[in-house]
């Protein structure tokens, strides 16, 4: 049976996350992994630390050190604030306006660990039989080394399901696009700006290999659920001084990739291509990190179980889409074998902007629609 959320003690919680910085980089989360691990040992929910104590990530279990079908997950690191004076509410308060809960992270995502807690608290208060963990991870902003720990430690072995607390507005998330982060590099000959000819430009070579690199028709599978994949070049660099011919410049590219597509399989596309029009002498293409696309089958249970958990306690139908943006899914479904699906309260519009806020609403429903998902799998 479903408790009636614990309003005070979720907010409360929520409000002390936003307001403890844990902005990476450049990586604070252990004061924000002291005040959970706290608040969820207060509760009888035991807990174990993975990885280096600046940047830890917690397991917590309803039943010291056993382990269920089911495992909710989240992660206690935020992106920068930014320039505060963009800011209206400071993101490092907690301040609640109009049913909202403002400030850095409220919605990426301690709102949602908020509720996550919450939903494991009643879960274990209600001393069912099966076990439920909760995951809390480090660095899931910069690159998922928290959960990359996690799945090293063999801990998670024999989870078999995934409920991410991103935020989707409550709705259910199958699948997430993969990433390619890479580095294109052109070295060329320096010489005197009034003299560009007796010079080899890396600014003009790095450009040529974009102009190669920018058409999107890698090879991929075809997939509704995923959509295209996407190239975005993020930084350009090169240099030195106006009157002097550029030895060196690097572009870096961000791609979201899509079905059939292997990290591998693109870098061996992007240099052919750089090839193809005798470039490589020059250019170079350097991996910088990488990702696989995922998805969870929409026969599965879990995608079965949080679609109707969603409908009944929120009256919509979701329809299950796919997030363009990275999760710690995309560490623990490959790594550990584990099926995830993302369902969580605010809107990922919110996340990494100012004046990031969630709705208290949407919190209060999540807790129900977790608390539906995890009374689902136990075993009385």
């Amino acid at each position: 049976m479903i408790d009636v959320t614990d309003e005070k003690r979720l907010l409360n919680l929520a409000r002390t996350l936003v307001s403890t910085n844990s902005e990476s980089p450049p990586g604070r989360e252990k004061e924000v992994a002291d005040i959970l691990r706290d608040h969820m040992e207060s509760h009888g929910i035991a807990c174990v630390s993975v990885g280096p104590s600046e940047r830890p990530n917690l397991i917590f279990y309803t039943h010291e050190g056993e382990k269920g079908p089911l495992m909710f997950h989240g992660h206690m690191d935020t992106v920068p604030a930014g320039d505060l004076e963009k800011w209206k509410y400071d993101p490092f308060v907690g301040e609640i306006v109009d049913g909202k809960l403002h400030g850095r992270g409220s919605c990426d995502m301690k709102g949602p660990v908020a509720a996550l807690t919450e939903a494991v608290i009643q879960y274990s208060e209600q001393k069912h039989a099966t076990p439920l963990l909760l995951l809390c991870t480090s660095d899931e902003e910069s690159g998922c080394s928290g959960a990359e720990a996690v799945a090293d430690s063999g801990l998670l072995s024999g989870v078999t399901y995934g409920v991410c607390a991103e935020p989707t507005s409550l709705d259910v998330l199958v699948g997430e696009k993969g990433m390619l982060w890479s580095k294109v590099v052109a070295r060329g000959k320096s010489a005197h700006g009034s003299l560009p000819k007796e010079g080899l430009n890396a600014i003009q070579l790095c450009g040529s290999a974009i102009e190669v690199l920018l058409p999107l028709d890698y090879s991929f599978e075809p997939d509704d659920l995923m959509g295209e994949m996407t190239l975005n070049i993020g930084v350009i660099q090169g240099g030195i001084k106006i009157n002097v011919v550029p030895e060196y410049c690097e572009a870096q590219l961000d791609m979201r990739t899509v079905k059939g597509q292997t990290i591998e399989g693109l870098l061996a596309e992007m240099r052919s291509r750089i090839e193809s029009v005798g470039l490589s002498d020059r250019v170079e293409i350097e991996y910088i990190h990488g990702k696989a696309a995922v998805r969870t089958p929409g026969d599965s249970e879990i995608v079965k179980v949080s679609l109707e958990s969603v409908e009944a306690i929120t009256g919509k139908k979701s329809i299950p889409t796919a997030a363009t943006y990275g999760t710690d899914c995309s560490v623990l479904q490959p790594r550990i074998g584990i099926l995830n699906v993302i369902c969580g309260p605010g809107s990922i519009e919110q996340a990494h902007q100012p004046d990031e806020f969630i709705q208290i609403r949407q919190m209060n429903q999540s807790v129900e629609i977790y608390s539906r998902i995890a009374e689902h799998f136990t075993q009385e």
